[in-house]
């Protein structure tokens, strides 16, 4: 009996069992093998429910070990094949073995027989009577088995037999995001979908176990549960000690123990630490017995699957106690240590908690490598071990705080997710800590990288990276590139409109290239026959995306499951839409313009014009200085119905100074379009650009500002706005949205934040009385438009003087600057919120940054010879935290300068009472 369709489809494995995955012929025999719990039912049953022919289904039992038994199930499951099954299924029930074998031969071609848990018949004669069966009839057959099959796969009747293991079935971070919104109806935030990925291993029934861990808490909460994860959900555990660990043979579960102290494990590893000479007996068998081992290399070496690996840890430790666990991983670090794997040996030593001898092997362990020549914004880090992640998972935030080579990691692994920003502050404080030259030169190589993407970066300039050449055709001129790199090449034709010849490099395209240029040669390949409608495209796309995240390429693999809006489907076309949100709220912004680009470009193709899609490309690409992608959807802007003359002529000139001759060819069209049109018909109205342009019922962006410190207000022209009259919770929402203005608050933040009590249907319905209120009550003061919608998050789209203090304290620290700061520090944020959860934070982390700010204006202005601006800033600084240390000793010597004895005697006297009630020694 077929099992019930559930859980997610996934496109790239049921293709691969299809035969129209385009890696290959089609297979007449496929072999689907993987520990329990890695979703092998689950895509049998997707496979033969979208099968063209008719489908016989076998789940085997043990009892079926038996021959007869066999025979007698397996005739019932094919008796439905027959020509005709009324009138001989009987006989095909009712035959032996060598019957049924015979009978079977009848079974016309175009059938599919499915056949799950074949690992129950293992070594016996009805495993061998699978494998005559299967040789005499005429049927596609998929087979499913924890276990390769003893059957001889190589045998010529079968033909060249399609294998699919485990690493193939485990689940890939982007099936972990539909998964979860579409299946779980419960989504996780990218980078919570990445680390859930990461230490679940993609085993779908940890990411299973895990959905019902945390179905229906907030996102909150379930963000926390992510983080948490350390292999002690109960649920696994007790899968993994009742399927895997049970039915190991005698010797095995203490071998897997004792061994998973190594990351990569080596027969010559485990003898050493064990002082025997049988690992690579170990290894082979469970590796055959697919017991969660996985050997990429034949044999060489191999790995624990991450959720096996971490329930073994955890057995460790129960089994040696604490301190005999971190002994045990000591031993093994030294041994990698000696062997010369630093890296490997750096995280061992971690894992047993010494410190010290991390930070002795951290500068060899690579991290301050030169990057890569993939790395440009949402590339993969460089350095061994993808050190963005797996460092993150064994080290304490206070050691990579402090040790600037972990910094560099951490600031390239925040590259590699697109967020631009956070990786030059970052880098910056890793370029601040260095002092080995080497460290520092890779510091500051790796910070300039970054910085070149950053929509702070300055125009002009010159870096020795490839990847210059291709920043600067995102500004202006991409036809002028002279970088010889494909992917540049490709990018700068696709830039300046020449797709002819990015259709003739892109049918170049190797199908298994696995390296940038490849990869991308691959993906406009698949775009471009998305466009044409080729029925192939989603499948190679999906494909891609699959490559591009096993070579560590997470924006190549965001952009592969963004093309196929290309194709037109409507639910291909939300797609991009939601990812470029999500990219946005990710803080990737660059992902975010490349798939709103995308976006815009699908509703172009197929007739389905939309300004909104135009209009969100200008408002992502011009705060990122990309004037080309800006010039082209403004011209597509400009020749949608409802634009106007006064659109085009911008569009033409915006086109021009882009150096964009294609655009400016699409907004000269439109240009002549409206000249010809009569001067009586009036121009449709059009929508503006979000959060730049302003339309007649909308106050001029200077004349609104948004206060959060010192106590909330909304002020037009000066002026507060008399807001008495909105509803008391959705005051609450309006400042809440103020505290990130400029960042979307996601519906479960908001929710968790105001309705944490409530049951989820009842605080949605809160959420959304409590949005129209304030909406209606904003529109009164032609203000609607400033609490916008972001997907599944809302946004306060209005200058307020936290954004803008957030913005400068990421500018320079001059003393000008730092004044402006502290002028835009009203005092505390929002104080009429009192203890409130959600603000109680965030309020000490601003009050934290105004009083850095303020004693660094004070020492940089005693520097600078005026001891009187010092104590200004010195006495501001201890208004606003009055145990600020530094502050006290600047203003101390601040009035010794001036001469002000008796100042500074005074200054001195509280300074001495507070470290006396603080019971601080003096220094």
């Amino acid at each position: 009996m077929m099992r019930e369709l559930d859980g997610l489809v996934r496109g790239r494995l049921v293709a691969e069992l299809s035969g129209a995955s385009g890696s290959g012929p089609a297979r007449r025999v496929t072999v689907v093998t993987g520990p329990a719990g890695c979703g092998k039912t689950t895509l049998l049953a997707h496979h033969a429910a979208s099968f063209p022919g008719p489908v016989a289904w076998l789940r085997l039992e043990p009892g079926d070990a038996a021959l007869p038994a066999l025979a007698r199930r397996l005739g019932a499951a094919l008796a439905p094949l027959l020509p005709d099954p009324g009138e001989d299924a009987g006989p095909l029930v009712d035959a032996d073995a060598v019957a049924l074998v015979d009978a079977a031969r009848e079974i016309p071609a175009g059938s599919l027989l499915v056949v799950d848990d074949l690992h129950l018949l293992y070594g016996t004669a009805a495993e061998a009577h699978i494998e005559r069966l299967l040789s005499a009839a005429p049927v596609q057959a998929v087979l499913a088995s924890r276990r390769v099959p003893g059957i001889n796969l190589h045998r010529h009747e079968l033909g060249p037999v399609n294998l699919i293991g485990q690493d193939a079935l485990r689940f890939r971070t982007w099936e972990v995001e539909r998964l979860f919104r579409d299946v779980y109806a419960e989504p996780l935030l990218p980078e919570d979908a990445a680390v859930l990925t990461r230490r679940a291993g993609g085993w779908a029934a940890g990411l299973h176990m895990f959905h019902l861990s945390t179905s229906g808490r907030s996102q909150v909460e379930r963000r926390a549960a992510v983080r948490a994860l350390d292999g002690r959900l109960p649920q696994s555990q007790a899968y993994l000690a009742r399927t895997v660990l049970a039915d190991l043979p005698e010797g095995a579960r203490d071998f897997l123990v004792r061994t998973c102290v190594f990351t990569v494990l080596t027969a010559e590893r485990c003898d050493l630490l064990l002082g025997t000479d049988d690992a690579r007996r170990h290894l082979h068998r469970l590796a055959a017995l697919q017991a969660f081992t996985l050997s990429p290399d034949h044999g060489r070496t191999y790995r624990y699957h991450e959720a096996l690996r971490a329930h073994l840890e955890i057995e460790l430790a129960e089994d040696l106690g604490e301190q005999g666990a971190r002994e045990w991983h000591g031993r093994a670090a030294a041994l990698l240590e000696a062997e010369g794997a630093y890296a490997d040996a750096a995280q061992a030593y971690a894992r047993a908690a010494d410190w010290p001898a991390v930070r002795r092997l951290i500068p060899r362990t690579g991290l301050g490598e030169g990057p890569r020549e993939s790395e440009v914004p949402g590339s993969p880090e460089t350095g061994p071990r993808e050190a963005g992640d797996l460092w993150h998972d064994v080290l304490p935030a206070w050691l990579v705080a402090e040790e600037p080579l972990l910094l560099l990691a951490q600031g390239r692994h925040l590259f590699s997710r697109g967020r631009v920003d956070q990786a030059v502050d970052v880098l910056r404080q890793a370029e601040q800590r260095a002092r080995h030259p080497s460290a520092l030169a890779a510091c500051r190589r790796h910070r300039a990288l970054a910085a070149m993407w950053s929509p702070r970066a300055a125009v002009g300039g010159t870096h020795p990276h490839w990847t210059a050449e291709l920043r600067a055709a995102t500004r202006a001129n991409p036809a002028e590139v002279t970088c010889t790199r494909p992917v540049a090449v490709l990018a700068a034709r696709l830039l300046s409109g020449d797709v002819a010849t990015a259709r003739r490099l892109a049918a170049t395209a190797d199908p298994d290239a696995l390296d940038l240029d490849g990869l991308a040669l691959r993906l406009v390949r698949g775009a471009l026959t998305a466009v044409d409608g080729d029925p192939g495209a989603a499948v190679a796309l999906e494909r891609l995306a699959d490559d591009a995240e096993r070579a560590r390429l997470p924006w190549l693999s965001r952009m592969a499951r963004v093309v196929p809006a290309l194709g037109g489907a409507d639910p291909d076309r939300k797609e991009a839409r939601r990812i470029a949100e999500e990219c946005e709220g990710d803080r990737d912004p660059w992902g975010a313009l490349l798939a709103a680009s995308v976006w815009c470009l699908a509703d172009l193709l197929w007739g389905r014009p939309d300004h909104e899609a135009a209009d969100e490309v200008v408002r992502l690409a011009l705060p990122l200085g990309a004037g080309v992608f800006a010039a082209w959807a403004r011209a597509v802007r400009a020749v949608l119905p409802g634009a106007g003359a006064e659109e085009a002529r911008k569009a033409d000139a915006q086109a021009r100074a882009a150096g964009v001759p294609a655009a400016r060819t699409l907004a000269t069209a439109a240009r002549m379009v409206h000249a010809s049109r009569p001067a009586h018909v009036p121009e449709a109205p059009r929508a503006p650009v979000r959060g730049r342009a302003h339309t007649d019922d909308m106050p001029e962006e200077g004349d609104l500002l948004v206060r959060c410190f010192g106590g909330f207000a909304v002020e037009v022209g000066g002026d507060a706005l008399d807001l008495s009259a909105v509803r008391p919770k959705a005051r609450t929402v309006l400042r809440l949205l103020a505290v990130n203005a400029g960042r979307p608050v996601h519906r479960d933040v908001l929710l968790a934040a105001l309705w944490p009590e409530s049951d989820p249907a009842a605080a949605t319905r809160g959420l959304h009385v409590a949005l129209s209120a304030l909406r209606t009550s904003l529109a009164a003061h032609r203000l609607a438009r400033v609490v916008a919608r972001r997907g599944e998050a809302y946004l306060l789209d209005a200058p307020c003087d936290v954004a803008e203090f957030r913005r400068a304290l990421r500018g320079p620290r001059t003393a000008p600057a730092l004044e402006s700061m502290l002028a835009t520090y009203g005092g505390d944020l929002l104080p009429e919120d009192g203890a409130a959860e959600w603000v109680v934070h965030e309020r000490d982390v601003l009050r934290t940054q105004a009083a850095e700010c303020a004693s660094e204006l004070a020492t940089l202005r005693l520097a600078a010879g005026r001891p009187d601006a010092a104590v200004l800033a010195a006495v501001r600084c201890l208004e606003i935290d009055e145990w600020h240390d530094p502050a006290w000793r600047t203003l101390i010597a601040a009035y010794e300068r001036l001469g002000d004895v008796m100042a500074a005697a005074r200054a001195r006297r509280r300074y001495s009472a507070m470290l006396d009630d603080l019971e601080v020694p003096a220094l």
